[in-house]
């Protein structure tokens, strides 16, 4: 199996994350590195842990610096997928830490989901997260409680608003990365968009914490208190721009199942669901009303800003 990680700038915490790869009890994989075009020690680190990996660590050549996260991993995507040795994939953050068994255990979970359904479609395993300060002290053992969410009852329709599947800690097989690749333009996150893919085989969550999920103030997507005091807090002292940001989310999700109805046509598989879905965000708000709970999981707040703010 291949681990792909993305860096850029990311020495500070970079030594960490190396340290608890070389640390899992299941130790059969490659790493694959793509770089943005760092500008610190990011790759004077990666070059100092080349003894230590041997041969399986593989600086992937990156030739369009500057594209971001999400290019980033497709590139490594698209590597391991072209280079045909793994099955599986596993993504990886550069400012995290693993907890020893995580590969194992996601990989069990692979395996047996592939045994049951078969490994011609696409599968997806990932887990809940421990969420830690940036000198990994414990803000929260679970990230899906401190987010109330529930990755256990969202299915591949509320997946098309809400993001249950947090990329770091995400395993993926090979038809699934078949299936996701090239990702299309309207991608929000690679993560996400894994997610929705594999809403046309088999996603499966591990309620156990794999992952110390560092939180730093510089994370492209982090965990926030979502507790109603808080949220209200945030919304008195700064809704202009909350608001903005859930409209331009809004347009975004949308184009987003539009690329995905498009993708499971040019698949020959059903897309039924993300039809109807679509179909009823084009509805006038009277309509939508009435069911925006089937579609919009979360905290009641969150719910209520999607129905009242998503036009499309």
């Amino acid at each position: 199996m291949d681990v792909l990680l993305a860096t850029y700038n990311g020495a500070k915490y970079l030594r960490a994350q190396l340290d608890s790869l070389l640390a899992q009890t299941h130790q059969n994989f490659r790493l694959l590195v793509s770089d943005d075009g760092s500008s610190d020690d990011t790759l004077a680190i990666l070059e100092s842990y080349r003894v230590r990996f041997g041969e399986r660590l593989v600086l992937v050549p990156n030739p369009h610096h500057g594209q971001g996260l999400v290019r980033n991993f497709e590139n490594l995507m698209v590597a391991s997928l072209h280079d045909g040795v793994a099955a599986w994939v596993a993504f990886s953050d550069q400012d995290d830490v693993w907890l020893p068994p995580k590969i194992e255990l996601c990989l069990q979970e692979m395996v047996r989901m592939e045994q049951e359904g078969g490994a011609e479609l696409p599968c997806l395993v990932h887990s809940d997260l421990t969420v830690v300060d940036e000198h990994l002290g414990v803000i929260s053992e679970s990230f899906a409680t401190y987010q109330r969410m529930d990755p256990l009852q969202c299915s591949p329709l509320s997946l098309l608003s809400v993001n249950q599947v947090t990329g770091c800690t995400m395993m993926v097989n090979r038809t699934l990365l078949r299936m996701a690749l090239p990702l299309p333009q309207d991608t929000i996150m690679h993560d996400w968009w894994c997610g929705l893919v594999s809403g046309s085989g088999h996603r499966r969550f591990v309620p156990t914490p794999l992952i110390l999920y560092r939180q730093h103030g510089a994370n492209q997507v982090g965990a926030k208190d979502r507790s109603l005091k808080t949220r209200l807090l945030r919304l008195l002292t700064n809704g202009q721009r909350i608001v903005r940001r859930v409209r331009v989310l809004g347009g975004a999700t949308y184009l987003q199942a539009q690329a995905l109805q498009l993708r499971l046509r040019a698949l020959g598989l059903d897309e039924g669901y993300v039809s109807e879905y679509l179909a009823w965000r084009d509805g006038p708000l009277r309509a939508r009303i009435f069911g925006y709970r089937e579609y919009y999981v979360g905290p009641e707040l969150d719910r209520l800003s999607r129905c009242l703010l998503w036009f499309k």
